[in-house]
C-alpha cells in the first residue's frame, strides 16, 4: 500500500482521529465532505487531479454502486488516512504546511480503478452513436458553453436518457451531475436528488438543500435534469410550477449550464402556467431542442450497422421458416412498426438475441436473424389454451 511520510495532519488535528465510516456500512458517512469543500480543498493542485478525485467522489457516493472511503483506498493501494487528508485539504508538507499536489500514482490508480467500475456498471447493450444521439450531445456542449438553460424536448423511447447517461458518464470530471427525475416527489423530493448527486448530505431540510445545492455547483458545471414532466405528477396542484421555480433560482444564482430534459408533457405543462409563472425559465432557456417523434431512419441505420447488419430496401420481402413455420415479413415495415410503437429498446435487444441465432449458426448476423428473433419473441407473449379443448 502507498504510504505517505512527507506529510503530517494539521498540529490541531493531532489527538482527533481520522473519521471513519458508520456501522451498518454507511458510505456517504465515511465520506464526510460536499463536493463545495472538495473543489475548495483541491482548488491548488492539478486541472487532471480535481477531475478524478472529484469524479471518484461522486461515482462513491452514487446510491446504484456506493464505495466508502476506505474501500476506495484500498482498491486504488492509497493509505485511507492519506486520502483523508487530500480530501479534506490538510495534505500538507510537515514544515512549509503548504498544501501538496495529489502523487501522480494516486491520480492514475484512480482514473484505472474509475474507468473499471464504468465498464462493469455499463448497461447491457453497448452504446451507439445516433444521429438523435448526437444532436442530444451537442444540447449538452451548448448547454455548458452557452452557461444557460437548455430544452430538450421528445418522446419516449427515443434514446434520450440513454445518450444523457452516456454524455454525463463520459464527461464526468465533477463538472457534470446528471439527475433523473421520479413521479410524485414533489418540490422536496427534486431537491432532494438534486442535493444528493452534488454529492452533499441528505441530512437537511429543502430551503438548507437549495443553498448546499447551489454552493455544490459552479459557472463551469453543467447540470442536467431528466425526465422533469414526471414532476408534474404530485398530489400538490401548484407543486411542478414550484419546482420549476427552484430550478430558476439556482440557475440565477450560480449561471451553470442547464439541460432540462423530458416529453411533450413537459413542454405543454410549461406553456399552460398562468399568469406567466414559466416564462422568466423559458425566456432564460434561448436554445430549444425539439427531438424526432419516434428513432428516424438514419438512427435505426447507425444502430443496424453496428451490428454489422445493412438497412433493408423498402419493398423487399424476406422468407424463411421458424420452428416449421414459413414466415413472409417486409422488414423495413417491421423496422418501422417497431420504431414507432416501442422505440430504440425493441429493435436493439431484437438484434443482441439475432447474434446468439447467428452465433448458434457461426455465421454472420443478418436480417434474417433480426426477423426470426422477432418472430420468437413476439411468441414469447403467445398463450396456447387447447389443452382444455
Amino acid at each position: 500500500m502507498n504510504k505517505d511520510t512527507t506529510t503530517s495532519p494539521e498540529p490541531e488535528d493531532n489527538n482527533q482521529p481520522e473519521p471513519q465510516a458508520n456501522s451498518g456500512n454507511n458510505v456517504r458517512a465515511s465520506w464526510n465532505f460536499s463536493l463545495h469543500d472538495i473543489r475548495m480543498n483541491l482548488a491548488h493542485c492539478s486541472h487532471d487531479a480535481k477531475e478524478i478525485l472529484i469524479a471518484c467522489f461522486l461515482w462513491c457516493i452514487d446510491a446504484k454502486h456506493p464505495v466508502s472511503r476506505p474501500e476506495f483506498a484500498k482498491a486504488i493501494d492509497f493509505d485511507p488516512s492519506t486520502i483523508y487528508r487530500i480530501y479534506s485539504g490538510k495534505y500538507i508538507n510537515a514544515t512549509t504546511r503548504e498544501r501538496l499536489e495529489v502523487p501522480p500514482k494516486m491520480v492514475d490508480a484512480s482514473r484505472a480503478w474509475l474507468a473499471r467500475q464504468r465498464k462493469a456498471y455499463t448497461p447491457i447493450g453497448e452504446f451507439i452513436l445516433t444521429p438523435t444521439a448526437e444532436r442530444i450531445f451537442h444540447a449538452c456542449n451548448l448547454a455548458r458553453e452557452s452557461k444557460t438553460p437548455v430544452f430538450l424536448w421528445g418522446r419516449s423511447h427515443i434514446g434520450k436518457t440513454w445518450a444523457l447517461e452516456k454524455f454525463a458518464a463520459d464527461n464526468n470530471h465533477g463538472r457534470t451531475i446528471y439527475v433523473r427525475m421520479k413521479a410524485a416527489t414533489g418540490l422536496g423530493g427534486m431537491v432532494k436528488r438534486i442535493n444528493e448527486r452534488c454529492g452533499n448530505s441528505d441530512k437537511a431540510n429543502t430551503a438548507d438543500s437549495i443553498d448546499r445545492i447551489k454552493r455544490a455547483l459552479s459557472p463551469d458545471t453543467l447540470l442536467i435534469l431528466d425526465e422533469l414532466h414526471l414532476l408534474q405528477y404530485t398530489y400538490r396542484l401548484n407543486s411542478f410550477f414550484a419546482c420549476l421555480e427552484v430550478i430558476r433560482e439556482i440557475y440565477d444564482e450560480v449561471g451553470c449550464g442547464m439541460l432540462l430534459c423530458g416529453t411533450e408533457l413537459l413542454l405543454e405543462k410549461m406553456r399552460g402556467g398562468t399568469h406567466g409563472e414559466m416564462e422568466q425559465l423559458l425566456r432564460r432557456g434561448v436554445h430549444k431542442f425539439h427531438l424526432p417523434k419516434m428513432p428516424s431512419k438514419d438512427d435505426i441505420t447507425a444502430i443496424l450497422g453496428h451490428y454489422g447488419v445493412e438497412f433493408p430496401a423498402k419493398k423487399k420481402t424476406l422468407s424463411l421458416i421458424v420452428d416449421g413455420e414459413h414466415i413472409n415479413e417486409i422488414p423495413f415495415d417491421l423496422l418501422r412498426q417497431l420504431a414507432k410503437d416501442n422505440g430504440i429498446k425493441a429493435i436493439t435487444e431484437r438484434l443482441r438475441y439475432a447474434e446468439k441465432i447467428a452465433a448458434k449458426a457461426r455465421t454472420f448476423t443478418t436480417m434474417a436473424h433480426f426477423v426470426e428473433a422477432h418472430v420468437r419473441i413476439q411468441s414469447n407473449g403467445a398463450v396456447d389454451n387447447s389443452d382444455w379443448d
